[in-house]
């Protein structure tokens, strides 16, 4: 999770996860290829560690001001930890866990090394590895990045299936530090457990927190329609209709709402109303977000084939546009 994911002097990234195994655990009796590699770096001042990094063709410049400094001084811990944090912003896990094993080596008892190897090895699906490094981390319970230990944590209890676990740690998580993204996922779960109560107090919970988040208040209006409690969830949905800019959305979602509580003529006056949006909003500016959503309030209305040419010109507006690609292939197929 990049935005929990703490990079020195900068602001947090959200990390990406992959589940994506590579090689076999380290053994105690047996390191891997990879510790293997970086002993070796050690011994020989890591002259051919670093030709290797520089060797990559299409490095950011951060990373190649990074190694021109590692030339210089191959030992330091906080050069390749920035290194490493760069390289897993990137996606190039393998040579993230390269320096961050290599750092490790240098100080096993630096908590920040400890901390961001455990997170380039979620990022490589390598949870057992992850989760170990993680509970050593969250021993010491005064240390400020805790949070983004125990989110992390709580990312690998969730992808393996172990809900509970994943929810007890995002609680932590939101107690220390609460975000958007930490309650979004945690609600997320809760929903997935059936527990919507619980998931919509914490959406109650975040908007109060953190002032009116638009997603967690789309959370919160998904729950009561689950819980068909249609007439909360209408008026949650008519508070953004008063203060949005562009209200489109929020007059499909309401028609949406409405043909749920029995109310058809009501509905498709709000279809009417979110196409009038869509309309007054393309006559300013046209823009394949805006065709999109037009196309959406078309497909509401049954308007097919306008929510087809709409698809259209948005995918040619903005190639590789994969929210209306998917959208008009959905549409196609029918």
């Amino acid at each position: 999770m990049n935005k929990m994911t703490p990079v020195t002097n900068k602001k947090p990234k959200r990390l990406k996860h992959v589940a994506v195994k590579i090689g076999q655990t380290i053994r105690s009796s047996h390191r891997s290829c990879l510790v293997g590699m970086t002993c070796l770096a050690l011994a020989i001042g890591c002259f051919s560690f670093i030709k290797l990094a520089t060797a990559h063709s299409g490095l950011e410049p951060e990373i190649q001001e990074i190694t021109e400094k590692l030339i210089k001084d191959p030992n330091s811990v906080d050069l390749l930890v920035r290194r490493g944090q760069v390289y897993r912003s990137n996606g190039k896990y393998v040579e993230s866990l390269l320096d961050l094993e290599r750092a490790w080596l240098l100080n096993r008892e630096n908590r920040t090394v400890v901390l961001q190897r455990a997170l380039t090895l979620s990022a490589l699906g390598r949870d057992k590895e992850a989760e170990s490094a993680l509970d050593y981390f969250l021993q010491e319970e005064s240390d400020p990045k805790r949070v983004f230990a125990l989110a992390e944590r709580a990312s690998i209890h969730a992808r393996n299936g172990q809900t509970e676990l994943a929810i007890t740690d995002f609680n932590s998580a939101i107690q220390l530090q609460p975000t958007i993204e930490l309650y979004l996922v945690r609600g997320k779960l809760q929903e997935s457990l059936g527990k919507l109560e619980d998931a919509a107090a914490g959406y109650q919970d975040g908007l109060a927190k953190l002032g009116d988040a638009i997603l967690l208040k789309k959370g919160l209006i998904r729950v009561r329609m689950v819980q068909k409690q249609y007439s909360e969830a209408l008026a949650l949905v008519d508070e953004e209709i008063a203060r949005s800019s562009v209200k489109t959305s929020w007059h499909l979602k309401r028609a949406e709402i409405l043909d749920h509580m029995g109310r058809p003529d009501e509905a498709k006056l709000a279809n009417e109303q979110a196409l009038a949006e869509a309309n007054r909003v393309l006559g300013k500016r046209q823009t394949a977000m805006q065709l999109l959503a037009r196309a959406q309030v078309y497909q509401a209305m049954g308007r097919i084939e306008e929510a087809k040419n709409d698809l259209r010109v948005a995918i040619q507006k903005t190639p590789h546009f994969a929210e209306a690609d998917d959208f008009l292939k959905t549409l196609e197929s029918r």
